[in-house]
């Protein structure tokens, strides 16, 4: 078999190839040796490089191919890389003008340096991010435009976006090895689920996160960017969007989530008859057997159990129904004794038990 070594020895080897290379037998480029592609490199062969390898017209890969050195995307307009197999490169950076559509599972196995371009994929192509591997310069002019999946156990900030707009989904550090696959959509969440839980105000029309991870339930801390100290995480759960915990720290918001299998992400708003405290009170406390519950931070759908009891547990009033169907104000002093009283609230569906004292002076 043919074979074409270009070998760099204590020196600094350049070499550029005006027009489509093809490689068809062996291949090797050395550490130290840059070469410049204008045309299309197709390889058929056995490609392997460990020097600096510019594309300027894409890659089709038909044999194997070892690119353990740099690899640089600096054309113009549109490349495609295309192989039969995973692809696997120490270096690679993007200082396209224009984008770099992926059609095979590329994996970086020491670092991603974005600096210009769109890297374009699918979720079956996914950007394969190595342990310890890290990203630089994810931006809005260059991120990846699809799925990014990263191994590990580290701490991670996965730089996918819309095409124009970097929309990073970050991770905290997990507690072990894990495979986390992570995709920005630009699609309305609502072709996955038009379910909204009653604390929902408004959800996301134009996109949400898709994440695969382990199978096995992990709670792990998850943030994604956000100038509206407004919004809170939306989590789709039981063909639901439901509000998480949410917290804002420098134009992002925080939630503590768990990642098993395939779950997704969008960003929304919470009622504001949510964004209080949930409290219960009685005014005026004492009274003379004639008051009113006000319930502060409840929905006017929800459901809740209502209850005023003495301290033997005999009921003087029960309700059950939505808050806004509940009686609220009262004038019991004809059925009531001097003497102390429990106001029970319940909120099944939340898991809460409100109790509030009442003191009765006929």
């Amino acid at each position: 078999m043919k074979k074409l070594f270009i070998i760099c020895a204590g020196c600094f080897t350049i070499i550029s190839a005006e027009a489509q290379l093809i490689s068809s037998s062996d291949l090797f480029i050395s550490s130290g040796v840059t070469v410049t592609v204008n045309g299309e490199l197709s390889n058929t062969g056995n490609f392997q490089s460990m020097g600096d390898l510019h594309l300027r017209k894409g890659l089709t890969n038909q044999g194997q191919m070892s690119l353990n050195g740099q690899v640089v995307m600096d054309g113009e307009g549109s490349q495609t890389i295309q192989s039969l197999n995973l692809l696997k490169t120490g270096v690679f950076v993007m200082s396209q003008m224009g984008k770099v559509v992926l059609q095979a599972p590329l994996l970086i196995e020491q670092q991603l340096i974005l600096g210009d371009g769109i890297l374009m994929n699918t979720e079956q192509n996914p950007l394969e991010i190595a342990d310890n591997a890290t990203v630089m310069g994810a931006s809005n002019s260059s991120h990846v435009k699809g799925y990014v999946r990263k191994l590990g156990d580290d701490a991670f900030q996965f730089p996918v976006g819309s095409g124009s707009e970097l929309q990073a989904f970050r991770i905290a550090k997990p507690n072990s090895y894990d495979e986390i696959k992570v995709g920005y959509v630009n699609q309305n969440p609502i072709r996955l689920s038009s379910n909204r839980s009653l604390e929902v105000a408004e959800l996301s029309t134009e996109s949400y996160w898709s994440i695969k991870g382990s199978n096995e339930s992990k709670s792990i801390q998850i943030s994604v960017p956000s100038e509206d100290n407004r919004q809170q995480i939306l989590q789709l759960r039981n063909n639901q969007w439901g509000i998480m915990p949410s917290s804002t720290v420098n134009n992002a918001i925080a939630s503590e989530a768990v990642l098993s299998g395939v779950t997704y992400f969008t960003i929304g708003t919470q009622k504001s008859e949510l964004l209080e405290k949930a409290d219960v009170s009685i005014f005026p406390n004492p009274s003379n057997g004639s008051f009113e519950v006000r319930l502060k931070g409840f929905l006017p759908e929800e459901k809740v159990e209502f209850d005023i009891v003495d301290l033997n547990g005999k009921s003087f009033t029960k309700q059950n129904g939505q808050v806004k169907d509940l009686k609220t104000k009262y004038d019991l002093n004809k059925e009531m004794n001097s003497g102390s009283y429990i106001l029970r609230v319940i909120r099944a569906d939340k898991n809460q038990i409100f109790n509030q004292k009442i003191s009765i002076n006929p």
